[in-house]
């Protein structure tokens, strides 16, 4: 593993983009090159982690953003949607056993990705209207890296069906049914 170590500090882009290639494959998930260089980038952006990511609630700095204007209104709606797909793709079952589910996290991260997307020249807003319309792909393509790579352990497979009823990826399902499991809905009895 020092090996892999050395390489993460002296050349994070390249580690975090073959991550993100392999994830994308083993998803089945296809996009441009510049959304594969924005989640790079997101990765490597977030390689040390601010210790108050999640100090107030998004919804809160979503409202805020969007009430701001211009330049600052890019920036803020930008930094709520790479939050919340950060969050939800790498830590979704931690979300789990919180408040505030899973869920909430891709809507309002879709929702100001779709926000930036209408600021802009065009071609950051066909970028921006990319991320957001691929939310749930790209939370599966983190959480396939969170799953094989950062957090990987014994409960992969309970990780893999939180994933899978977050997104409903086909490769999630196909992981499931590989190990034995056949994806499908809670319900709310108890045996």
């Amino acid at each position: 593993m020092p090996e892999r170590e050395s390489i993460i500090e002296s050349h994070p882009a390249e580690f975090f983009r073959g991550l993100v290639q392999e994830a994308m494959r083993a998803q089945g998930v296809t996009a441009g090159g510049e959304t594969e260089f924005y989640l790079v980038q997101l990765l490597h952006h977030h390689l040390r982690m601010r210790a108050d990511l999640l100090d107030r609630p998004l919804a809160l700095e979503f409202l805020e953003a969007s009430s701001a204007g211009g330049v600052e209104q890019f920036q803020r709606l930008k930094l709520v949607g790479d939050t919340a797909l950060f969050v939800a793709g790498l830590f979704a079952d931690c979300l789990e056993r919180s408040v505030v589910p899973p869920t909430y996290y891709v809507e309002l991260g879709a929702l100001a990705y779709r926000r930036v997307a209408g600021i802009g020249s065009p071609r950051v807003r066909e970028m921006f209207a990319e991320l957001a319309m691929q939310f749930l792909d790209l939370v599966r393509v983190l959480g396939e890296i969170s799953s094989r790579e950062l957090f990987a352990s014994d409960r992969d497979t309970l990780r893999i069906y939180r994933r899978w009823l977050l997104t409903r990826g086909a490769q999630d399902a196909s992981l499931l049914v590989s190990r034995g499991l056949i994806p499908g809905e809670p319900t709310g009895s108890r045996h």
